[in-house]
């Protein structure tokens, strides 16, 4: 199977993801008796990681291993891994819809986690013998240890269960242990190592780019901890915490714009792929913005006690951060045919991912100031199906 068709089917795989979202929203303002609200919660989120973002890290590391093109085919062994984490994804997507947590969704998630660290183990022993570029490779090597690293959240998670220790604050804080790493972790530094290899690609040599991926790298194990504040930390950690997040920041905004001032001299981007970048360069300001808000105890208290907040947060980072910033690699790198029409499509995903990123900060803050906003709930119905259809244009107009 060509390259070309594994992205194809991970469009397909996001348009799952969007579509679960849209019944999600639907059930707040029609009964839906045959829907189970958690499950397919449980079934949109893991579907999420593993079917479309997992999914499509791992053909596009290979495929930029290798130096392939959109019509080339994966090795073997890479092919066998991939199509093995669809398969199991679409069991999870399955099983987590119709019953939840139970015997079958829990072996299918065990089997996702095994595969990913076969993919982790070769992908680590094949990166010696590419020419990537050293920083690309800092990255990806990266990627793959948080990928391993985020999943003893979920066996802690399990052994809570197992022994039937009923800590709230414990299973709280493995599952953000999980979600921190996949987020901050496996999702990023992948993006981080595709975008450094089209660097490499153009020839552009950013200055300090080492010293820049080591500072991201020991800031992300020491930031877990803006997660779980309320587990009362000492003073001398929210200072040091206080720091770390301040100098994120200062280090993203000399990183953009020394890749605006390098890439402006060789930049070939189509308009679409500049402004999805660059919306995501700004989205990713955003959120090291936030997350050096949540360093204030007061306030991390108050935000962490809001669902709405925390959703809103979660769909910054994989919505806008991470979706957009691959399918605008994607277009960069020509693995899918783009037609006009494409674009057209691409604007209105965009649109809603957009709006319902406000809609949901919208819901959050006035959820925080206790301020009711009606019928915010069919605005974000309507804008999931924007999302939905934008998506579903976007897959139908890249077809071979």
């Amino acid at each position: 199977m060509t390259i070309r068709r594994w992205a194809w089917i991970g469009l397909f795989n996001l348009f799952c993801v969007a579509s679960l979202g849209l019944l999600m929203r639907l059930k707040f303002l029609m009964p839906l008796p045959w829907m189970d609200q958690k499950n397919f919660m449980h079934a949109h989120s893991h579907f999420a990681f593993s079917g479309w973002v997992s999914h499509i890290l791992m053909v596009l590391i290979v495929t930029s291993m290798y130096g392939k093109v959109g019509k080339d085919t994966l090795p073997l062994k890479y092919q066998c891994i991939i199509l093995a984490n669809v398969l199991l994804a679409f069991a999870m997507l399955i099983s987590f819809s119709l019953h939840g947590y139970g015997m079958y969704s829990i072996v299918f998630s065990t089997l996702s986690l095994l595969i990913s660290y076969v993919f982790a183990f070769y992908c680590w022993r094949d990166l010696d013998e590419t020419k990537i570029g050293r920083i690309a490779l800092y990255w990806f090597r990266a990627a793959l240890f948080f990928l391993v690293f985020s999943s003893l959240g979920t066996f802690f998670l399990a052994y809570l269960r197992a022994t039937h220790i009923i800590d709230t604050r414990k299973q709280l804080a493995s599952v953000y242990f999980y979600l921190h790493f996949q987020y901050n972790g496996w999702f990023f530094f992948a993006c981080m190592g595709l975008f450094s290899y089209w660097l490499h690609v153009k020839g552009i040599i950013l200055h300090h780019a080492k010293t820049f991926f080591f500072l991201f790298f020991f800031c992300v194990l020491p930031t877990y901890l803006l997660s779980v504040l309320w587990l009362n930390i000492p003073a001398w950690l929210y200072l040091l915490l206080g720091v770390i997040v301040i100098v994120q920041l200062l280090a993203w905004t000399v990183y953009v714009y020394a890749v605006v001032k390098a890439v402006r001299k060789v930049d070939d981007r189509t308009s679409v792929v500049a402004w999805m970048q660059g919306g995501v360069l700004l989205a990713v300001f955003v959120k090291l913005l936030l997350q050096a808000l949540s360093a204030i105890p007061s306030l991390s208290q108050l935000v962490y006690g809001f669902r709405p907040v925390v959703i809103a947060y979660l769909h910054l980072v994989l919505l806008v951060i991470i979706t957009l910033f691959v399918i605008s690699y994607i277009y960069q790198m020509n693995i899918l045919h783009i037609r006009r029409s494409t674009v057209y499509w691409t604007v209105i995903m965009i649109v809603g991912i957009v709006s319902n990123e406000l809609l949901l900060a919208l819901q959050g803050v006035s959820s925080l100031i206790g301020f009711f906003i009606q019928h915010i709930s069919l605005g974000l119905a309507v804008v999931s199906a924007m999302i939905v259809c934008g998506i579903a244009g976007v897959f139908w107009s890249v077809r071979e």
